[in-house]
C-alpha cells in the first residue's frame, strides 16, 4: 500500500495512509515505522493511519546532541498533533512507545481534550522498575556505550528480538536488517545510547502520579509471555487508568504486534 504525503515541521520521518478518524502509532526502544507493518492495511481502511519515527530511530534525524530525552520525545509527538490538527485521535503505542503515549495522553487529556478519542498500550513502559535489561545496559557508564559500539548492529538487533520474542524461530532476516540499518547508520548508535540514558524522567513519579488523569478509554495489551516488560506492569496501569482494560495475547512476548499481529487487529478493532 502506498503513502500518502506526510511532512512535518518536527523533522521527524513519518508515513500516512487512508483516511478518517487519525490513528498514531508509535514504535518501542531500537524500532521503527516497521514495527507497524501489519497494522496498516486493515486500520486505513476506515481510518488515517499515521506511522511516526522517534528522533533518533528509524529514517528520522540522529544529530550529534542530548536532546533525547522521553520529555523531549514526547513533546515532539505533541508537536506532530497540533501541527496536522488531529482530532478524534487514537495513539497507540508499543514499549517505549507506550510510555511517550502516557506522556502524550496526560497533556492531551489536560490541554486539548477533544484531540484524543482513545488510547492503546501494548506491552507499554510506563514505571521505574522491572526495566528492561537492554535499556539497563544503555543506561550503565562505559559498558553501555561499549555494547553500543563493540557490537555488529545485526547481532545487538538479535539479541533484543530474540528476548523480545515467545518463540523465536518467528523472527525473520528481513526483521533485523530492518533494525539493524537506521542502527548502523551515522548517528544511529550515539542516539541510541542517548535515548536509552533519558528514558526515566527525573520527577518520573509527578507523571506516575498524573494517570489517573487519563480520562479517555484505553486498551492495554500484553504478551503473555513478555520477558522483556512483565504483566506487573501493564496490571498497574490497569489499576491507575480509570477507564482501562486489560487483555493478554497468547504465544507473544514483548512485541504483539508483529510476532501476532492477527490477535492484535482483532482486540483493536473490537475496542474501536
Amino acid at each position: 500500500m502506498s503513502s500518502n504525503p506526510c511532512t512535518s515541521q518536527t523533522g521527524l520521518y513519518c508515513e500516512s495512509y487512508g483516511n478518517g478518524d487519525p490513528m498514531l502509532f508509535l514504535h518501542g526502544l531500537g524500532g521503527s515505522t516497521f514495527s507497524w507493518r501489519y497494522m496498516v492495511a486493515p486500520f486505513s481502511e476506515g481510518h488515517q493511519v499515521i506511522l511516526i519515527d522517534f528522533r533518533g530511530e528509524g529514517k528520522s534525524p540522529k544529530p550529534d546532541d542530548d536532546h533525547y530525552s522521553i520529555i523531549e520525545q514526547g513533546d515532539l509527538i505533541h508537536q506532530f498533533i497540533l501541527e496536522h490538527d488531529l482530532k478524534n485521535l487514537t495513539l497507540v503505542g508499543n514499549s517505549y512507545g507506550g510510555a511517550v503515549s502516557l506522556l502524550v495522553a496526560m497533556r492531551l487529556c489536560a490541554e486539548n481534550p477533544s484531540r484524543l478519542s482513545k488510547l492503546v498500550l501494548i506491552d507499554a513502559g510506563g514505571y521505574p522498575d522491572h526495566l528492561p535489561l537492554f535499556l539497563k545496559l544503555l543506561r550503565t557508564p562505559i559498558i553501555g556505550w561499549l555494547s553500543v559500539h563493540l557490537l555488529p548492529a545485526k547481532t545487538q538487533i538479535k539479541m533484543v528480538l530474540k528476548k523480545s520474542y515467545y518463540n523465536p524461530a518467528n523472527i525473520t532476516q528481513q526483521q533485523v536488517d530492518a533494525y539493524a540499518g537506521p542502527l548502523a547508520s551515522p548517528g544511529g548508535r550515539h542516539a541510541l545510547l542517548e535515548i536509552g540514558k533519558g528514558a526515566i524522567p527525573k520527577d518520573i513519579q509527578q507523571y506516575i502520579n498524573g494517570y489517573p488523569t487519563i480520562s479517555v478509554p484505553t486498551l492495554i495489551l500484553w504478551g503473555e509471555d513478555d520477558r522483556v516488560i512483565p504483566l506487573l506492569i501493564g496490571q498497574r496501569l490497569k489499576a491507575a487508568i480509570p477507564n482501562s482494560r486489560l487483555e493478554q495475547i497468547n504465544l507473544a512476548g514483548h512485541i504483539p504486534q508483529e510476532e501476532q499481529p492477527d490477535a492484535v487487529i482483532a482486540h483493536m478493532q473490537a475496542f474501536l
